[in-house]
């Protein structure tokens, strides 16, 4: 099956205060009782801390993060929204 290329998608961590769809981190993928969350890496910009459940922190590039966020998506993760 071919791989559809998606890095020209909007992410969650683009969208800037005051867009309509902005929120805030952490961004918690959700699929029955597994979750994924994942949050900006302060300490080194242009890297992501993505974290299953409650195993080990993972510390991925941007790229990597792209390209998990959509797999997850396809294998029916949602994007919890945010109650801000």
């Amino acid at each position: 099956m071919p791989q559809k290329n998606q890095t020209n998608g909007i992410y969650p961590w683009d969208y800037q205060i005051g867009d309509e769809n902005f929120q805030f981190e952490p961004w918690i993928l959700r699929k029955g009782k597994e979750y994924v969350t994942i949050e900006k890496n302060i300490n080194n910009k242009g890297f992501f801390y993505l974290q299953k459940n409650e195993e080990k922190r993972l510390s991925l590039n941007a790229l990597q993060t792209k390209s998990t966020f959509n797999q997850l998506m396809n294998f029916g993760y949602e994007l919890r929204k945010s109650k801000f």
